[in-house]
């Protein structure tokens, strides 16, 4: 099935949405989410791009950010090919650490893109992980506060600041209690969730016997090994597999041939484990 192409434009601000592949957590330990924290400050620097806001949450990723005329799917490959290097580094894995495709929406409205910082600042309070935004540490909004010190200048307030007063001080206490009133449930946000047909745009669908070969040598290749190697690696293997089997219409003995030459009656058990 055919992607849909997705909505750009020259000069403009993005919600942006990165899910770890299989909805599996991207961030382990406080380490890993400084890490990311750190590679989203690199890649500011090196393509000039504007952050207004951010949230790291276990298995999903929020950005606010302005493009400054960059394309914006070359500022997210830079971020995940970084990070998905560092992780696979350290904890001796391979493969896609973040969904094939991430998802974004324009924003074209002033009124909407307070909304959108509101939404992203106040996720972790939506999932019932702490009682107010203030609380979490893996967001932008401390910075808002002043409660954390954005040494490196990762955060834009300016722009979102700049809609309630010309003095920051007020602009800020404005701010930080629009935050705190919650969104209105008539603003239709994106949101992490997907249907069954954004899933199918939004994964690595695999339509034919040749794509999905080409699947296995791209993540062989990102393990640095050779295919016989990566065969061995039985988890590793398995765990392809599955993901070869949800992302496509491939029959059993297919998979099994793309593997090594697994029986079908075991691809079938390694399937059932899952």
């Amino acid at each position: 099935m055919p992607r849909q192409a997705r909505i750009k434009g020259e000069y403009s601000v993005y919600h942006i949405i990165q899910r770890g592949n299989e909805r599996k957590n991207l961030f382990l330990s406080d380490a890993d989410r400084l890490k990311f924290i750190d590679t989203l400050q690199k890649t500011r620097e090196k393509y000039n791009f504007a952050v207004y806001a951010y949230c790291l949450m276990s298995n999903h990723v929020h950005l606010l950010i302005d493009d400054n005329g960059n394309d914006v799917s070359a500022i997210i490959k830079s971020i995940n090919i970084s990070y998905a290097q560092y992780f696979n580094r350290i904890y001796r894995r391979c493969g896609h650490l973040f969904q094939d495709r991430f998802r974004s929406e324009l924003i074209n409205d002033d009124g909407y893109l307070l909304e959108v910082s509101r939404y992203i600042h106040n996720n972790p309070v939506k999932a019932g992980i702490v009682r107010e935004p203030s609380d979490y540490p893996w967001s932008s909004f401390n910075i808002y506060l002043g409660k954390d010190q954005d040494i490196e200048g990762l955060i834009n307030r300016t722009r979102i600041l700049r809609y309630f007063s010309d003095n920051e001080l007020k602009a800020t206490k404005e701010y930080i209690d629009f935050v705190y009133k919650g969104g209105s449930e008539q603003v239709n946000i994106m949101d992490v969730e997907e249907t069954e047909l954004n899933d199918i745009y939004h994964t690595n669908y695999i339509g034919t016997i040749e794509e999905a070969r080409s699947v296995i040598t791209a993540t062989v290749k990102d393990c640095g090994i050779s295919y016989d190697e990566f065969i061995s690696r039985i988890d590793d293997r398995n765990e392809l597999m599955r993901q070869v089997r949800r992302n496509s219409h491939l029959t059993l003995r297919q998979i099994g041939e793309l593997f090594g030459g697994i029986s079908e009656s075991r691809v079938s058990r390694i399937l059932n484990k899952s």
